[in-house]
Parts: structure tokens; sequence; C-alpha cells
């Protein structure tokens, strides 16, 4: 897929060219990513097929209600290629964590590393994602043990986190509404940090019981909004006959003032 964001050769001087991203009737602007180097690349097809737009409908209108979401399905890359697909075409970064039966809180928020012999907190990618408004992607959440849920809980619900370093992370609504009533030196002597309201999760899981793992706490089960997702056609077009539904997307170049 061609992207054109670069700057519109007819036309005001401040005007520049961008994308808008359709799918089935549901379309989005597609921005110029800060980082081109975490956008997915070469998961798009120029075609793909129904049984694909039909999940790439469905994620686009949950990004769009700010509503994060869990693909269900057997073990395989299908389901980690659809939403690298997605990503792709609607131009997001990401944030990849591997959950093991071995990750712990420090893989998650924060890492100490020396530098000149002095110890440093570095973000790692949930803390990133959040901060940075990417997309944080959890890949095998029906293998993280116990102690590591209440974290991912609290991230889901309230967008919220306290780091090893001492600042917080606060829900940008929550942000904005302290802001309002305090000045923003204030809130950063308090070492309050607004999460990006871009900031959207999407795990990947397998179905327990008939796969080894552990079965999901209602609390956090309830946070996503759920899809199962079998194999799908990895390229061309999906026959549709009678009346099913015919899912169509395309790119179209807006111009939005600078």
């Amino acid at each position: 897929m061609k992207r054109l964001l670069s700057e519109s050769p007819s036309g005001s001087p401040g005007d520049k060219t961008t994308n808008r991203l359709e799918i089935g009737g549901v379309s989005v602007d597609v921005g110029k990513p800060k980082r081109p180097e975490l956008v997915p690349c070469g998961y798009a097809h120029e075609n793909p097929p129904q049984s694909t737009l039909h999940h790439l409908k469905w994620l686009l209108q949950k990004d769009l209600l700010k509503q994060d979401v869990f693909l269900i399905g057997v073990p395989g890359s299908v389901r980690r290629n659809l939403v690298m697909q997605y990503l792709e075409m609607s131009n997001r970064e990401y944030e990849y964590l591997s959950l093991t039966r071995d990750t712990t809180e420090a893989d998650i928020k924060q890492r100490r590393e020396i530098r000149g012999g002095t110890a440093y907190y570095v973000d790692l990618c949930a803390v990133r994602a959040a901060l940075n408004g990417r997309v944080l992607i959890l890949d095998g959440v029906e293998k993280a043990e116990r102690n590591v849920l209440p974290i991912l809980n609290n991230l889901l619900e309230n967008r919220e986190m306290q780091l090893d370093d001492g600042r917080f992370l606060v829900a940008p609504e929550k942000y904005d509404k302290l802001l309002k009533e305090h000045t923003s030196e204030e809130l950063e002597s308090w070492q309050l940090v607004r999460v990006s309201k871009d900031f959207h999760v999407v795990a990947l899981g397998l179905p327990v019981p008939k796969f080894r793992g552990h079965t999901l706490d209602p609390p956090l089960r309830s946070r996503f909004q759920s899809r199962h997702v079998t194999s799908v056609v990895s390229c061309g077009r999906a026959k549709v006959t009678g009346s099913a539904l015919l899912v169509q997307y395309r790119v179209d170049q807006k111009k939005v003032p600078h």
C-alpha cells in the first residue's frame, strides 16, 4: 500500500497531504508517525480476503471507541500478523511484550541501567507505549503469572501505574482535570505523568483449558473486547456469493491545514 504523506504540490504552502483509511464504512485519519521504524512493514495486502477485512474493520471500530481488545485463537502467527497488518494500514507505532512464566513486574515497567557509574531507570515497552500513544501488544496472556496480572489490570482499567523512579502514570482525563485546578509545575513536582489518549492495548492469547495456561481473572477479562480469530487466507480476495456483505477498504488523500 502506498502512503502519501509528503507536502502537497498544489494549494497553500501550509497544507500537507495525509491519508484516510476506510474499511466497510468505518474511517479514520492516518497521520504521520514520529518513529516510522516502529510501524510494521510488509504485512498489508492490496486486496485482503473478506475474512481478514472483517477482522480489520472490527479492530478499527474498537480503536476508535478506545476499547482494548483480546484476540483469541489457535497457536500460530495468524492473530499477530492480523494485528501487524492493521497497524501498518493505520500507520500506528507499536511496542511488543511477550509474556511468559518468567515475566516479572520489572519486565513490564522499568529496569535499572548503570551509565558512567550512576544507576538510571529506563522505561520499558508498556511505559513507552503509554507515554507516547503507541499500541501495546501483549502476546501470550494465558502464560502470565498471577503476580503480574494486577499491574496489567490497573493499566487497562485506570490507565495508572506506579513507576520505580517515583513517577506515577495518570489517565489523560484525570490529568486534564487536575490541570484545571493546579499548575503544570505542581503536577510535575508531584511526579504525575499523563498517559497519552492514543494509548491502546491488544492482547493475544489461547483458549484455556483447551490449551495449557492460566485462565484470566474476571476483573482482567472484563477489560477487553474479545474476538475469536480462525485461520485466514494470506493473499487474494475471497469469493462472496448471495447477499453476503462485501467489506472493502480504501485509502484516500486528504489535505489538512498545517
